[in-house]
Parts: structure tokens; sequence; C-alpha cells
């Protein structure tokens, strides 16, 4: 092969590999970064986040995404969700000519190769021996989680600057009570109404071209892993505001996106309380 052609086809594998966009971490300084103490709220009712672990190539996973949109349902205003698309493999390689749904935030969040899909997690609890929950699982672990309580408020605002093309957040966690908790907090974006190719056994086909993805994790803001919230003896009201710039990645529709945060228990990773709203009010 001539240098020309070897140069001409490498400019197209690289055309047609589209990449992960670059990840939003707090690269500028945030507008406010504080603690100080407030009023002492009345407890906010807990909400469990229920991870659907999925793949655009599994066939039992539309059926899954389904259970989970049932038992939020089921559970109105109590349960947020919130679809991983992992690196794992064939199940999760994305269709020629689709986006990619994948990201190394979501293999991160979930910490550990799924070996089968569908799989999800419950405010990052072991149930049953694992993290990784089987579906038919995910309603008694969920109504487990139901049961609990928070010790920390979540509040949060959003706006979107037009001129600017990107979203404004103001997030607030409260101590409704005095805890001795080492405690972090995850800021999501996600995506509603992604459409896309989907695996689906329950088709003629085998899949579905036009499959409506929801509730898919675009991009973590900050660290997978948590940033710190309080640390140690906290006092009922002790709050915590943070306000951050989120810039919209091109292929993000404005319209469609959510703001996801959930506070957890630095040392056993249990989510305590999550909250979500529309970046673009």
């Amino acid at each position: 092969m001539s240098h020309r052609w070897l140069f001409v086809a490498l400019a197209l594998w690289f055309v047609s590999c589209e990449e992960e966009p670059p990840p939003i971490k707090f690269t500028e300084k945030p507008l406010l970064d504080t603690i100080y103490v407030s009023s002492v709220p009345n407890a906010q009712t807990k909400k469990v986040l229920l991870f659907d672990v999925t793949g655009v190539r599994c066939n039992n996973c539309p059926r899954a995404a389904e259970l989970a949109k049932s038992i939020a349902a089921d559970n109105p205003n109590r349960v947020e969700i919130l679809a991983l698309y992992p690196n794992a493999g064939s199940l999760t390689f994305p269709w020629d000519g689709h986006d990619t749904l994948t990201t190394t935030d979501a293999d991160q969040l979930i910490g550990t190769k799924p070996s089968s899909l569908p799989k999800g997690m419950v405010d990052n609890i072991i149930y049953n021996g694992s993290i990784l929950i089987d579906e038919l699982a995910w309603g008694a672990a969920v109504n487990q989680q139901l049961q609990k309580t928070t010790p920390i408020n979540i509040e949060i605002k959003t706006s979107w600057l037009n001129s600017e093309d990107k979203a404004r957040l103001q997030v607030k966690a409260i101590a409704n009570k005095a805890t001795n908790l080492n405690t972090n907090w995850i800021f999501a974006v996600f995506e509603d109404d992604i459409i896309g190719k989907q695996s689906d056994s329950r088709l003629s086909t085998g899949y579905d071209d036009f499959y409506k993805h929801n509730h898919v994790l675009r991009q973590v803001v900050g660290s997978p892993f948590g940033d710190p919230v309080f640390t140690g003896s906290t006092n009922a009201g002790l709050t915590r505001e943070k306000h951050v710039f989120i810039p919209r990645i091109k292929k993000w529709n404005a319209d469609n996106l959510h703001i996801m945060v959930w506070v957890m228990d630095a040392d056993t990773k249990e989510i305590l309380h999550v909250e979500s709203a529309k970046l673009k009010p």
C-alpha cells in the first residue's frame, strides 16, 4: 500500500470512530463552593436510585427498562432511574451509524465489568451477595431501601444560558439532623428520548431501529467516585452549597437534559438520597 493510500485509510478510520465527548470536570473555578449553617429543615422523604445497567445489543434490556419504569411508577416521587451503558463487550458495542451511549463514567460508577446483562444496582448496596442485582430482584431491593430515611436534604436549582449554550447548576446539601458520617456527592447529566437502534428479543426482526433510550447517563460532572460534602461530626442545619456551569456537548439535545445529584456514605458507598431536575427548565 502506498503512503498516500495509507494516509487516506487512517483518516477514514478516525472519522468513522465517534469519540466519547471530553469529560466535564471542575476545570473552571466554581461560582460558589461554601459551607455554612442554616435553619434545620424538615427531613425530605428519601428517594432510591435504581441504576439500570444496560446495552444496545442486549436482547432483554428493553424488558428490564420497562420493569424499572414500572417500579418507579408504583412508587411515585420515590425512585430515580439512571441508565448506565458500560464498555462491556459485545452487548454494549454501539451499532454502526448510531450514537455511542457507552461511557467510562458508567464503568467507574459500576466498578466491576458485568458478565451478563441486564443488571441493576440499587443505592449501591450489596444485595444477595452482589452489587450487581438480577432484574427479578430489583423490586425487592428497592422496597428495602424505601423503608429508610435520609439525614441529608438535597435542593437543586437550574437555569439555562442560551447565549453560552450551557446550564448553571446550584445545589445544596443540608443536614436535617446531627450525623457522624463522611459523605460525598455526585452530579450526573442524563438525557431522555435518544432515538437509536436496540436489540429486542420480543420483535420478529430482533431489533428496533427507533428505540427510545431514556435516563441515559451522558457524563458525570466532577469525579465519578464523588466529591466531599461533609466530614465526620455534622450538626443539623449544616449546609454545603455549590454552583457550577455545565456546557452542552454538541450531540446532546438541551431540551432533554437533566441533572441528577446523589449523596452517599463515603465509606460504604451506600446512597443516602437522590434528586433530579431538568437542566433547561
